[in-house]
């Protein structure tokens, strides 16, 4: 049973929205309804990486969650203090009100550390989720292990770690599931 599972994905510009295609809605939808299912199996947390897109769109999720299941934790993994100065306004607005929201914050580092190596942060950051979870839920393409992003290092890290690994694909928004089993006995 799965009781914490933390979140990866993609950034908005990585998916490819269009009027007449895939919509940040949809994403949102998908989200929400494995982190139901997640719910029902018996997830009481969620980490959240706290960056736009997929971190703060699946933490919107749980947070609806919780007003019907007060028992739903959302921790925040903030790689470190004032990451979302650059970001848009509306963006900055959602990362606060989710921040707000949490029950555990765990600010990993300070802005100095992140000036000299903002990407090393973020790095630690994802082991520091995948290290705590039982499942990591995943938006992005299952191939993604030979991919240099922070989504794809942090799949290879759940790999590693044997965790459980949920996939909603990018485009098609389905869902499969690679399971430690699936890893040490592939077919």
């Amino acid at each position: 049973m799965s009781t914490v599972c933390c979140f990866t994905g993609y950034r908005p510009h990585r998916f490819g929205f269009s009027a007449d295609g895939l919509r940040p809605e949809q994403v949102q939808r998908a989200l929400a309804k494995q982190i139901a299912a997640l719910y029902a199996e018996g997830c009481r947390t969620f980490i959240t990486g706290m960056c736009i897109g997929v971190d703060l769109w699946a933490a919107a999720a749980v947070l609806k969650l919780r007003e019907e299941h007060p028992e739903v934790e959302l921790w925040a993994a903030v790689p470190f203090e004032g990451q979302e100065g650059r970001w848009s306004h509306p963006w900055q607005v959602e990362y606060r009100r989710i921040r707000s929201a949490c029950q555990k914050i765990e600010v990993l580092f300070t802005p100095t550390e992140a000036a000299a190596d903002a990407a090393a942060c973020y790095r630690r950051r994802n082991r520091w989720m995948v290290d705590r979870a039982d499942t990591v839920l995943a938006v992005c393409h299952i191939d993604i292990a030979d991919h240099r992003s922070g989504t794809a290092a942090t799949v290879r890290y759940a790999r590693q770690e044997q965790k459980r690994i949920i996939y909603i694909h990018p485009t098609t928004l389905a869902v499969t599931e690679e399971t430690v089993q699936q890893l040490q006995f592939p077919l």
